[in-house]
């Protein structure tokens, strides 16, 4: 049964016109009859996290990292907003 093995995942393409596979992640709320979308406090994730002051550890910065000053980062910033103004321009 070669066909059966075919079948063992179902994509979108597969499903009907209502079937949206997404991407496994949890709906924090729900779509309201006129479109509005409303947040609901018990489908929010929440995320526990200890309190770090007194930590020892750094964060991981890789080797292959260079230093920047803030003044090359601003350039590298305005030279991608010109060439996306640029862009929306075309």
């Amino acid at each position: 049964m070669i066909f059966k093995r075919i079948i063992t995942q179902l994509t979108p393409k597969m499903g009907n016109k209502n079937y949206y596979k997404g991407r496994g992640v949890r709906n924090p709320g729900i779509t309201s009859s006129k479109a509005r979308f409303s947040f609901h406090q018990d489908k929010m994730q929440y995320i526990n996290s200890p309190d770090l002051t007194d930590f020892e550890l750094k964060p991981y910065v890789s080797r292959n990292a260079f230093p920047q000053t803030l003044e090359q980062v601003q350039k590298k910033y305005e030279l991608k907003k010109q060439n996306r103004m640029k862009r929306q321009e075309q």
